[in-house]
């Protein structure tokens, strides 16, 4: 099983990610459930140090805040996707076992969380701490969980890019991307959301992907591939390239290298032919929050 339906992940019964999914502690979300909206995060960077501080920014605050903020929408979204970088810097278990903590109010209220791994995480120390997590894929790709999540409108494909912890560059490896190539073809109509952590590599030693180009031989052609999200450089950015591939750099929600970039969450709301975005500021004195952004698929 390399997918799982609308239906069933809705149900909160049968869940994949491209890393792992934390299924809701009640089954189902509480009240009224979009199944086309989704929240987009990355960079949570949370720590066991509850007095630990980065850039003048305390990330476990900002999670804080963050779920806060999330347990508020109306109606609740069908799912929380992070694209990676969930713990500190070392991908600690101290640290996981403070991100567990601080995610259990959106378990609790039955939103299932899908978390992607960063360069910052540990795959090993995650699974310890999550052991109820539920890890389905479709390949038997070493080191490394990819999968499809099916809604209406739009497939999400979660993909793994953590190559080494605490090491700044990604890499989604041959075997992960052969399994994308095979996996986009079994769907060529159905429009197709990429979701990883690191950025694309512009220079040799600029901390992005390693293998940038081959993911792009794979995506690019494969025209029912309308975007790219990740986070990793902690900008805010939407960015279309000539051949009409959305790139959806996420916002962080903690620290911030530019003072001047927002730090919060995307409301992604999937619609027929493309999707709305609307970003939320943890700040919501910053004049950028609640601005929106519609993103128009290519064609096929």
């Amino acid at each position: 099983m390399d997918s799982i339906s609308r239906r069933s992940f809705l149900g909160g019964s049968a869940l994949a990610v491209g890393g792992w999914v934390l299924l809701p502690a009640t089954g189902r979300a509480e009240g009224a459930v979009d199944p086309n909206r989704f929240v987009l995060m990355s960079d949570t960077h949370v720590c066991a140090d509850r007095n630990a501080r980065e850039h003048d920014c305390n990330p476990d605050e900002m999670i804080q805040q963050a779920v806060k903020d999330i347990l508020e929408l109306t109606p609740r979204p069908a799912g929380i996707i992070v694209s990676g970088d969930c713990v500190y810097l070392h991908g600690e278990k101290a640290d996981y076992e403070a991100l567990s903590e601080f995610l259990q109010p959106l378990r609790a209220a039955g939103i299932p969380l899908l978390l992607a791994m960063g360069n910052h995480d540990n795959r090993g120390n995650f699974q310890v701490v999550f052991s109820d997590a539920a890890i389905l894929h479709g390949a038997v790709i070493e080191d490394r969980k990819a999968a499809v999540i099916e809604t209406e409108h739009a497939d999400w494909y979660l993909l793994d890019s953590l190559e080494k912890t605490d090491s700044t560059p990604g890499l989604f490896g041959g075997e992960q991307l052969a399994w994308l190539a095979g996996r986009l073809d079994k769907a060529p109509g159905k429009p197709a959301l990429l979701v990883a952590h690191h950025t694309f590599r512009t220079a040799a030693d600029d901390g992005g992907l390693k293998d940038s180009d081959a993911f792009l031989k794979v995506v690019v052609p494969r025209r029912q591939v309308k975007g790219y999200f990740f986070g990793h450089s902690h900008v805010w950015s939407l960015k279309r390239r000539d051949d009409g591939l959305h790139l959806v750099n996420l916002p962080a929600d903690a620290w911030l290298f530019d003072d001047n970039q927002p730090r919060g969450f995307v409301d992604a709301q999937l619609q027929e032919g493309g999707c709305t975005l609307t970003l939320h500021c943890l700040n919501r004195a910053d004049k950028r929050h609640g601005e929106k952004h519609r993103l128009d698929w290519r064609a096929v």
